[in-house]
């Protein structure tokens, strides 16, 4: 399955568009590793999102990549809001919730910090 189509299916699974400049992230990043974050590949990210239960526990967020240590990093499909967060795969919940950018690209411009 090529990105865009990927994209597209993780949509529709999603319930709504992605917002423009998430969708560009994505596929602009998805597959790559910066700092200790990997970055899911447009083809894994649904399959990441339905094995963690991230819509069931984190409604309106996603799963992009982890930090290798146990984490999901998450962000709102909107970007509302528009911080990064980082969560214990094990309590997908946003109580759990910790942020650790106040943007996406500024995060990943500054070497996707987890902690």
């Amino acid at each position: 399955m090529n990105a865009e189509s990927a994209m597209d299916t993780l949509e529709q699974w999603y319930g709504a568009a992605l917002c423009a400049p998430l969708r560009a992230f994505v596929l602009a990043h998805g597959g790559r590793e910066v700092g200790a974050v990997r970055f899911y590949a447009p083809d894994e990210i649904l399959e990441r999102n339905l094995t963690y239960e991230t819509r069931e526990y984190c409604p309106g967020f996603l799963t992009l990549g982890d930090d290798g240590g146990g984490r999901a990093v998450v962000v709102h499909g909107g970007l509302r809001p528009a911080t990064v967060f980082v969560v214990g795969h094990g309590s997908m919940s946003e109580a759990e919730f910790v942020a650790v950018g106040a943007g996406l690209q500024e995060w990943i411009d500054g070497g996707c910090p987890v902690d």
